[in-house]
C-alpha cells in the first residue's frame, strides 16, 4: 500500500464527548484531500444528524454505525485510545481494550482504580508528554471520554475486526481506519493555542483566527460552515475541523506503516 492510499480515503475529524447527551456535543466534520489542500464537506453535530435521541448511548452507537459505514475512510479522535503502561494490570493493549468493561464497571469505577493505582497522581502516557496534552487520561476533565471511547467505539471495532486502530495495528486497505488526534496539541504545534471557547468577543476573535490560519495553510470550507464553526461558542465545531486537519497533517505517517516503539503499541500513539 503506498501513501496515495491514505490520501485517497474521505477524512473524518470528531470532536468526541462522553456527556449524558452526547449528541450535542460530539461533531463530526467529513473532508476530501484535493491536492495540497483538504476540502471539509460537511460540519455536523450528531444531534442534528439524529435529533429524536440525544442519550450517550444512543449517539455512540450511531457514531459506531457512522465508522462501520465509511469503509475507505479515516477518523481523528479526539479520546485517547489506551491508558498509561503502569496501570495496564500487566495486559497488552488487545488484551486490555477486550477486557475493558470486567476491569472498569463505569466511568467513575475507571477513574476511581486508576487514581488508586497511581497513589492520586495523574501519570501521562509516553506520547501525552511528547505532544504536551492538557490531560491525563483518567484526568476529570477527561476520563469519561477515555472510558466510552475505549469501551463504545474501539473496543467493539477491536474484537469484530472491523477497522484498522493505527498505528497499533496494522493498515487495513478493506476497512476505516482510526487515529487518535488531539487538537489542543495540534494547535500548540501550529503555534495557535490560546482560549477559543466562550461567548466573549475575544474568544469568538480566536476562532477566527484559527481559521483564517487553517485556511491560508491547507484548508477550504464553504462559508456557511466556517460561519458555524465561528458562532458555535463550546468551540466543538471548530474542534472537529481542526481533528480533520490534524489527520491531513499526518497522511505520509500512516502508509507505510511508521515503525513505532513498544510504549506507543501498548499505550497509544496521539498523531498531531
Amino acid at each position: 500500500m503506498s501513501s496515495a492510499a491514505s490520501e485517497q480515503r474521505d477524512i473524518f475529524g470528531v470532536d468526541f464527548s462522553g456527556a449524558k447527551t452526547a449528541c450535542n456535543k460530539i461533531w463530526v466534520s467529513r473532508a476530501e484531500v484535493t491536492g495540497t489542500r483538504l476540502s471539509i464537506l460537511e460540519c455536523y453535530s450528531l444531534s442534528q444528524a439524529n435529533s429524536a435521541n440525544l442519550g450517550r448511548e444512543h449517539c455512540l452507537r450511531l457514531l459506531l454505525g457512522l465508522i462501520l459505514s465509511s469503509k475507505y475512510s479515516i477518523f481523528g479522535m479526539d479520546f485517547p485510545f489506551g491508558i498509561p503502561v503502569q496501570l495496564m494490570h500487566g495486559l497488552c493493549w488487545d488484551e486490555l481494550i477486550r477486557n475493558f468493561p470486567q476491569l472498569y464497571a463505569n466511568e467513575d469505577e475507571f477513574r476511581d482504580i486508576n487514581r488508586k493505582l497511581s497513589g492520586n497522581v495523574e501519570l501521562k502516557r509516553l506520547t501525552d508528554k511528547e505532544v504536551k496534552a492538557p490531560f491525563c487520561v483518567y484526568n476529570l476533565r477527561l476520563y469519561r471520554q477515555t472510558y466510552f471511547g475505549i469501551r463504545d467505539i474501539i473496543r467493539p471495532l477491536v474484537i469484530s475486526g472491523a477497522a484498522s486502530i493505527l498505528p497499533i495495528q496494522p493498515p487495513r486497505a478493506d476497512v476505516p481506519w482510526l487515529i487518535e488526534i488531539c487538537p489542543a496539541s495540534t494547535l500548540k504545534k501550529e503555534g495557535l493555542y490560546s482560549p477559543y471557547k466562550g461567548n466573549g468577543a475575544k474568544e469568538k476573535a480566536t476562532r477566527e483566527h484559527i481559521l483564517d490560519h487553517l485556511e491560508k495553510k491547507a484548508l477550504d470550507m464553504p462559508k456557511d460552515i466556517r460561519h458555524q464553526a465561528l458562532e458555535n461558542a463550546d468551540g466543538d465545531a471548530l474542534d472537529s475541523i481542526i481533528a480533520a486537519y490534524s489527520v491531513f497533517r499526518v497522511l505520509d505517517m500512516l502508509v507505510p506503516r511508521t515503525t513505532i516503539g513498544e510504549p506507543y503499541l501498548k499505550e497509544g500513539f496521539t498523531f498531531i
